[in-house]
């Protein structure tokens, strides 16, 4: 009786919300996917409309989830890095939720390699080690095209794998990424740690993609970013939430080696995006 309630409870909000939001949410949760739900709730909060939002349970790549997106069926919303193909083929919600943040990449590696990694000096250096993206992620092309040697993986197996020792050397996450994963996952994966000197930097970008059948939400999502930016909501957010927080204090940029790589795919529109959507140091 409870759970036929709650369904039909469930029907009733989706029935009088003008927006229906439905999300890819893995039988894992990692510690970020918190940070872009509550921005995604202040979005639409906002916007001026009603709304709900649907976690809909997936385990699908990003490729996979972006092919979703693109049908409209089982999301229409999700969190991804951008690319030049993503923002022609999905709409593209054009303001960077982490700031730019997500083109910094700290390397997760398995803590016996550190003597290794201590010698790198340059991006030819870092070459000699082989890292590794999630399947279907944007920048893996990126990764390639500054001369590093890239393998793509399941997420899900990624941190076993560098655990192991095994196939792979080093996994490039931005900081809010690296930091919650490892802490969440220290009791399965206890030999790995982030590397505390190297950094890499692109441009780059993660926004909120919608399917290409639901313009009013994309227009309504950029409205309540824009009125969030304006009224300081966003910014409150992102300075106030532990992981963003404590992942800028342990990042230290001042005391790492930065390695800059460009980014060819990184395009026209979200190069002319404002200065006050970047953090600084960030922006193209």
């Amino acid at each position: 009786m409870y759970k036929l309630l709650l369904l039909l409870a469930l029907c009733s909000l989706s029935a009088q919300a003008k927006l229906v939001v439905n999300i890819p949410q893995p039988a894992s949760v990692p510690p970020h996917h918190d940070y872009y739900r509550q921005v995604l709730n202040l979005a639409l909060e906002k916007s001026g409309e009603p709304f709900v939002v649907n976690p809909v349970p997936l385990n699908d790549s990003q490729f996979r989830i972006a092919q979703m997106l693109y049908r409209g069926q089982p999301v229409n919303l999700a969190w991804l890095g951008t690319s030049a193909e993503y923002e022609q083929k999905l709409l593209p919600v054009p303001v960077p939720l982490l700031r730019g943040l997500s083109g910094f990449r700290v390397l997760i590696i398995n803590r016996s390699r550190q003597p290794d990694f201590s010698q790198v000096q340059s991006l030819d250096e870092l070459a000699a080690f082989t890292g590794v993206q999630g399947i279907g992620w944007s920048d893996i092309e990126v990764l390639k095209g500054a001369g590093l040697k890239i393998s793509a993986a399941r997420r899900a197996g990624i941190l076993d794998m560098l655990n192991r020792n095994q196939h792979v050397d080093y996994y490039p996450r931005s900081p809010i990424e690296a930091h919650g994963e490892l802490r969440a996952n220290a009791e399965q994966y206890p030999l790995l740690t982030v590397e505390p000197r190297l950094l890499l930097h692109y441009p780059f970008a993660v926004y909120f993609f919608v399917s290409p059948q639901e313009p009013e939400l994309a227009e309504a999502l950029a409205r309540g970013l824009e009125r969030a930016y304006t009224d300081g909501s966003f910014m409150a957010l992102f300075e106030r939430h532990p992981l963003v927080r404590d992942s800028l204090l342990e990042l230290r940029l001042e005391r790492r080696l930065r390695l800059d790589i460009a980014n060819p795919d990184l395009t026209p529109a979200t190069r002319a995006l404002p200065a006050r959507y970047w953090h600084p140091g960030a922006q193209p």
